[in-house]
This record gives structure tokens, sequence and C-alpha cells, in this order.
């Protein structure tokens, strides 16, 4: 039986929120428990990413789920999902660009050793700009919450108007009062800022990479001092980021030319379902790769493995079919 489109996409909805929740979940337990006194600054931005992916796994995704239900989109509904889309991907997109730019500095001091030590003042300073990040994102969204329509009633009240889908589907419209603030706001300005930190994010991991060209030709002198455990950290988090960097950058330019040039495709069959793994693969695939930044969660995602592994040990044994013997094994099994 051949699965129609909107089947399709709810699959694909489903298995993305699955996926998307576990990792995030597994990724923010893990690095809470690495927290001794106070909230390290690569913490704070791997928790600000996380709850960015749950953010728009759990509204938009649901949404989808709702609206491929057969439930007519509303008003309401439209504007809490166009509002999240656009937060959650500008979050994503800022997060990472501060967690690249964060490593790069890190890697530079593994690279080029300071004489003297770091100032810890900075601390404070991260966590302000993390804040910071969230309110703009909320702030620059707002009018989101104000000017989206229902696409059916859209088109009742005026033909004319032109359906620009705001990096979604056809089933919510933004509409402004005014063309100028649409084109400057809605199509240029919401654009560039994501477009521009994309463009900055390639520039650092480009730096990022000229700096492991250095360590790797640097073997004397007082360039390269070695590896301990923080410098492999920092390595190690240097590469994610590479990684990061070049799935975030082709999932959304991906995302963003469909969605342009929806017009000319959308009769293919399979375009929702794309769509929807282009816009929500990031919040989906980012905390697997997450988890391998800080050595310590590493450390807790293997305690936890070996945990689970041993209960469902436990849990099978007595239904097993085969008589335990009491005193013959030992009791960690």
């Amino acid at each position: 039986m051949e699965l129609s489109a909107d089947i399709t996409e709810l699959i694909a909805c489903c298995i993305l929120i699955f996926t998307s929740l576990l990792g995030n979940a597994i990724l923010i337990y893990c690095t809470w428990r690495c927290i001794t006194r106070r909230l390290p600054t690569s913490f704070a931005l791997i928790f600000s990413l996380a709850f960015a992916h749950v953010l728009k796994n759990i509204v938009v995704n649901a949404i989808n789920i709702i609206l491929n239900a057969g439930f007519s989109p509303n008003p309401l509904i439209c504007k809490i999902r166009v509002f999240t889309a656009s937060l959650t991907t500008k979050l994503e997109i800022w997060f990472t660009l501060y967690m690249a730019i964060f490593y790069c500095f890190k890697l530079k001091r593994v690279v080029h050793p300071l004489r003297a030590p770091p100032n810890g003042k900075w601390r404070k300073h991260h966590l302000i700009t993390v804040f910071a990040l969230w309110v703009t994102g909320i702030s620059v969204c707002c009018p989101y919450l104000i000017y989206v329509n229902d696409v059916q009633s859209l088109t009742l009240y005026n033909d004319s108007y032109p359906a620009q889908n705001n990096f979604l589907y056809e089933d919510c419209n933004v509409r402004f009062p005014d063309a100028i603030i649409d084109i400057y706001y809605h199509q240029t300005f919401m654009v560039v800022t994501d477009l521009l930190p994309i463009v900055v994010l390639l520039f650092v991991c480009a730096r990022i990479l000229l700096l492991f060209r250095e360590q790797s030709q640097a073997t004397y002198g007082n360039i390269w001092i070695g590896h301990d455990a923080s410098e492999t950290e920092v390595l190690r988090a240097s590469k994610v980021i590479v990684i990061l960097m070049h799935i975030v950058t082709a999932l959304w330019v991906a995302h963003f030319v469909i969605v342009r040039s929806i017009k000319h495709i959308n009769v293919w069959y399979w375009m929702s379902t794309l769509l929807v793994v282009l816009f929500s693969g990031y919040a989906s695939i980012s905390p697997y790769l997450l988890m391998l930044i800080n050595y310590k969660i590493s450390l807790q995602i293997r305690s936890l493995s070996s945990f689970c592994c041993k209960n469902n040990n436990l849990n099978k044994s007595p239904s097993g079919g085969q008589k335990s013997i009491p005193d013959s094994s030992p009791a960690g099994g």
C-alpha cells in the first residue's frame, strides 16, 4: 500500500520528535550531572542548544502532526508555529556560532599558549551574553505573533497577495499590513539574521581548521606543549564544532532554497516530508554530537548506558527460561 504525503510527513515528524527528545534528554541529564560548583560556559551553551532543539520539536513538529491529523489551521496555531519555528532556528544558528567562537579562542590558547592565566571574569560575561541572545531572539520574532494568519482565509481575503512561506509550509502564512515592512522585515531582516551568522560561522570554522594545521605542524618550541585532559577536550570539541557547522549550513541552505522555489517544485510528492526533515534535522542530529564535546559528559553517558544494561540483564534473568545458580556466579553478573 502506497503511503500518502500526509502520512509520510506524520511518520517523519514522529521519528524526529522521538530522536530529538531522546538525545536532548540524555544530553541535558548527563551535562547537569557533571556540574559541581558553578555552571561552565560550555555547559550553558549546550543547555541553550538543547532547550532550543526540544522547543522546536515539541511545538513545531507537534503542530505538524495535529495539522496532518485533519485539524484545520487557525490563526493562533499559525502564530505559535511560525514564531517558534523562527525563534528556534535563529537560536540554533546563534548558539552554534557562539560555541564555535568560544572553542576557537580556546583552541588558539592550546596552539599558542598564553604566559598569563586567563581572566576568570569572562564566565560571567558569557552567561550574560547567553541570556541576551535568548531575549534578542524572542524580541526579534515577536512580530510574528501579531501578523500571522491562516493561508486559506488570506487567499479569500485577497487573491492577489503573494503566499510567502516563512521557512515552513503552505498551511500558515505571514501577512503584514504594509508591503514595505513585509519586504524589509520578513523577507530581508529575518533572512539576514540567519544568513549572516552562518557566513561568520564558516569563517570561524575556517580559522579552527587553520589552527589545527598549525597544531599538527608544531612539534617543538614554545608553541605546542603537548596533550593533557583539557587540551584533548578542546581539540575534540573543535572537531565537533566543524561537523556541526557543515550540518547546520547544509540543512539551512537546502531548506531556504526549496522554500524560495516552492512555487516551481511544489508538484513533488515528497516535498512536505523533505521540508520537515531539513527543518528539524539539526535538532535531531546535533545532541548526539554534542555529547562528545566534554569528556565528563562522555563518562556520564557511559555510566548511564552501563546502568541501563545492568538493569535490563537483571530484569531478563527471572523470565529468561533458565534457572539461575545462586552461589556459582558473582552478584554483579
